[in-house]
């Protein structure tokens, strides 16, 4: 296994708080794998998610990309982003230009490329999230499972080699959730590493590739789904055997 991601004994305290969102926290995240990320509320996921392209960084341990420490100048950190890119949960956090153009088109421009690959990456992005006829439209008036596709084409127009999506599947649509799952899939098919932060246990067996059990700010389990599924002693203790076969909402 190469691992694209490691995070070394890495703790994580909020300003103002008095306890360890993350506690020296272990994890190797697999390159090129489909890899869900599951916990409770509060577990801790979305501040490990956090950390994986530098908006957060730890209080302690060390997080690294393909086998280097991150660096936290601004420098670094810009060059970090068009390796790793995060979908939140909510797309309204990412979406803050006037239309859907201008919103992909934030990223690339950013990097400082020409409009003619800016163009070229909007609209390579735009189609395979099928948003193209969505382009000229206000980010506003668009519906929940729209935004949510404009977020994830605003992220791959900086082709990033890793994909990071915070539970994004909360609050969509069954129908709008299959095409999400297209576009991740399509994405893994691609060589991506995906990191999906999720509460629905179907998604484990029937998706990923590769499984991070999270609890209390650490992780206690990381490997296949089927070893998962066979370590009774853990499901029993994380709580997750007692809701694997019920409807998780």
């Amino acid at each position: 296994m190469t691992a694209i991601l490691e995070f070394v004994k890495v703790s994580y305290c909020y300003p103002g708080q008095d306890h360890f969102a993350l506690k020296e926290l272990e994890l190797e995240v697999p390159a090129a794998e489909k890899v869900a990320v599951i916990g409770r509320n509060g577990s801790g996921k979305s501040t490990l998610f956090l950390h994986c392209n530098g908006l957060h960084q730890p209080t302690s341990g060390e997080v690294l990309f393909a086998g280097q420490g991150l660096d936290y100048d601004r420098r670094a950190l810009r060059s970090l982003r068009q390796h790793i890119g995060i979908v939140f949960q909510n797309p309204d956090d990412q979406l803050f230009s006037a239309s859907v153009v201008q919103d992909i088109s934030f990223g690339p421009l950013n990097l400082g490329l020409d409009e003619e690959e800016v163009r070229r990456r909007v609209e390579q992005a735009a189609a395979f999230c099928e948003v193209t006829e969505l382009l000229e439209r206000p980010t506003h008036a668009l519906s929940g499972g729209e935004k949510a596709r404009v977020a994830l084409a605003g992220v791959l127009a900086m082709d990033p080699d890793v994909l990071v999506a915070d539970e994004v599947m909360a609050s969509l649509d069954p129908w709008v959730r299959l095409r999400i799952f297209d576009i991740l899939n399509r994405l893994h098919e691609q060589g991506k590493t995906i990191l999906l932060a999720t509460h629905d246990l179907d998604t484990v067996t029937h998706w990923a590739t590769f499984v991070v059990v999270i609890q209390q700010g650490a992780v206690v389990f990381s490997g296949e789904p089927d070893a998962l599924l066979a370590d009774k002693p853990l499901l029993e203790k994380t709580g997750l055997g007692a809701i694997w076969h019920q409807p998780v909402s």
